[in-house]
């Protein structure tokens, strides 16, 4: 964030819609996921004047991943457009290896048991 006086430069996250009872393009289990646009914008009086760097992202909740999505994908949703996101749109990273299968939670790399839930890595 960036900012003087009466203008400034910020980034921004959005989440511009929410899949529920879906099948997760990444992992395949049955669950929801979210579709976020992240933007850099310039500001001022903290009115938005130009915005740039937009980019699309899917969340997922299941298997707890921020992938990023194709830009024309995410667009298309944006304007409304019922679009089905397979896992052909989406880049995503490694699986986190520290997560918890059953509630999603971080965890040491230590640990043999998660300590929210109580289940074995």
């Amino acid at each position: 964030m960036f900012f003087i006086g009466i203008f400034g430069v910020q980034s921004k996250d959005e989440v511009i819609k929410t899949e529920q009872a879906v099948t997760c393009p990444v992992c395949g289990a049955y669950d929801r996921y979210e579709v976020i646009r992240a933007y850099t914008y310039f500001h001022i009086f903290f009115i938005p004047v130009w915005k740039w760097n937009k980019r699309y992202f899917v969340r997922t909740r299941c298997c707890q991943r921020l992938c990023a999505l194709e830009d024309g994908v995410g667009a298309r949703i944006e304007r409304g457009e019922a679009v089905t996101i397979t896992a052909a749109h989406l880049r995503c990273s490694e699986a986190p290896a520290n997560i918890c299968p059953a509630c999603g939670a971080q965890l040491h790399s230590s640990f043999a048991y998660c300590p929210y839930c109580g289940i074995r890595r």
